[in-house]
């Protein structure tokens, strides 16, 4: 359904617009193919892995258009497996039967799609989801497994870097070993593709110049100003649309300030062992929130790695995010309404488009509000970090 409404043949409101991205991918693997990254091209702003997941479609089928489609439904249907057979294997009763927190993570994966719309196979972001999900999953009770779960995360972030997040709240117990791996896979990977490639790191550069995006949570007061008839312009930059207004830079450089000092307390608080009150996944669900909460950018996309985290969390019936999920699905099925279908209204500043980005933004802020007590709760017991 969704390929059908990507390639227009399903009419879907403004869908001409959904593979945009797609088309940019398509550009890029001519020069990727051959280990030539865009180096000039101010829209470049992926980690390294990134060209092999835009290059592999070209070098298999010679088109990045729809090999990218089905490239990224491969990815879907692997994150589809791996939560399948987590929770079967966690709570099988005997032979026949399981629980339905079994197949609750796998169901939810399966209506996530259509909760945040046909993007979720227009971007690649079911990537470094599926690799981040076995990350957290080779630290299960049963088997923990440190090493391979550096490893992993090294892939996830290579390709896009918020996989790295979860090293901020894994258990001090693992921690080290998981960093070692990690970093001496990024090593080695960095070390492969300086032989492969060129220009590789030059996404650095674009990704600290981006501004304020339209779409970001900081980005709120200017929307409602954007409204009410102030002077507030959305230029295209760095791939995307970002506010152009009195204090705009400002803003965004203190979210980065404040994206250091938050992480840099929580990186100290979970050494002190005084983040236990939620499992590791819920933890990770969390962590990736207020993460998104403090970026200049909050692309629809994004929603591709909440609903991997959130389905992971749903297997185990201890959850403790269950509310804190429902306001997220709803936050997501609002920003499919939003893009492609009321972006250009939510440009020009118009009623309903400028409602539903403002709702939007505060069902996640509340999700983000209920999930950060949690996070913080201070608790006496040591609690189970199931996966």
């Amino acid at each position: 359904m969704l390929f059908l409404i990507i390639t227009l043949v399903l009419p879907y409101p403004e869908g001409i617009w959904l593979k945009g991205d797609v088309d940019l991918y398509n550009f890029w693997s001519q020069g990727l193919v051959k280990g030539i990254f865009p180096i000039d091209d101010s829209m470049w702003q992926y980690p390294p892995l990134a060209g092999i997941v835009f290059a592999i479609p070209q070098w298999i089928v010679g088109n990045s258009l729809t090999g990218f489609i089905a490239f990224m439904a491969i990815f879907d249907l692997l994150i589809l497996i791996t939560l399948l057979t987590t929770g079967l294997n966690r709570f099988k009763t005997n032979s026949t039967t399981t629980s339905f927190y079994g197949l609750s993570g796998a169901w939810f994966w399966v209506l996530w799609p259509i909760v945040m719309g046909p993007l979720t196979l227009t971007r690649f972001d079911v990537v470094p989801t599926f690799f981040a999900l076995l990350a957290l999953i080779a630290l299960s009770n049963k088997n923990v497994r440190p090493y391979l779960s550096g490893l992993l995360i090294s892939i996830g972030a290579l390709v896009k870097l918020w996989p790295m997040l979860l090293l901020f709240i894994y258990p001090k117990a693992v921690l080290r070993k998981v960093s070692a791996s990690f970093i001496s896979t990024t090593i080695l990977f960095l070390l492969f593709m300086s032989t492969w490639s060129v220009g590789f790191t030059n996404f650095l550069n674009n990704q600290s110049s981006r501004g304020l995006q339209v779409e970001s949570i900081a980005a709120s007061p200017f929307v409602l100003a954007k409204f009410l008839g102030k002077n507030v312009e959305y230029p295209f930059q760095y791939g995307s649309l970002e506010v152009n207004a009195q204090f705009a830079t400002q803003v965004a450089f203190l979210l980065n300030l404040m994206t250091i000092i938050v992480f840099a307390i929580i990186l100290l608080l979970n050494y002190q062992n005084k983040l236990n009150y939620l499992n590791l996944v819920d933890k990770a669900l969390v962590i990736v929130m207020i993460s998104i909460s403090l970026s200049r950018v909050f692309s629809p996309q994004f929603w591709v790695w909440i609903g991997g985290l959130a389905a992971l969390a749903l297997i185990n019936k201890e959850t403790k995010l269950k509310k804190v999920i429902i306001l997220l699905t709803f936050s997501a099925f609002l920003t499919q309404l939003i893009y492609p279908g009321q972006y250009i209204q939510l440009l020009s500043g118009d009623f309903l488009a400028t409602l539903l980005q403002l709702t939007r933004v505060t069902l996640f802020v509340w999700a983000l509000i209920l999930g950060t007590k949690l996070l913080l709760k201070p608790t006496s017991g040591k609690v189970i970090e199931y996966v």
